[in-house]
């Protein structure tokens, strides 16, 4: 039993120390875009995730709002072109943490 609580200790210590932090990940820029974003001045937001994209390729939470400023101005292509490139980015980003602030 004391080794089962043991490893059971030793792999939520993994867990913590391994889930990101989504918070200290975010960038200036992609920050400034959210605050847009949230704002719903979403032409602003549009702007500033190209920004972020262009310099962070591989940041999904930038395509994924990307595309839903997008969206809420009906630019429909382009918000489906920027979700498409969400989950190149990431297959398995959720973005269920940027919600939950």
């Amino acid at each position: 039993m004391l080794k089962k609580v043991v490893l059971f200790a030793i792999c939520l210590c993994f867990l913590i120390v391994t889930i990101p932090s989504y918070s200290q990940e975010m960038s200036a820029d992609f920050a400034t875009a959210m605050k847009h974003y949230r704002q719903r001045h979403f032409a602003i937001a549009i702007e500033q995730l190209n920004r972020v994209v262009e310099k962070e390729r591989q940041n999904a939470a930038a395509y994924y709002f990307l595309g839903y400023a997008h969206y809420a101005l009906d630019h429909n292509q382009e918000a489906q072109a920027a979700f498409e490139k969400t989950f190149e980015a990431d297959p398995k980003f959720d973005p269920r943490p940027y919600f939950q602030r």
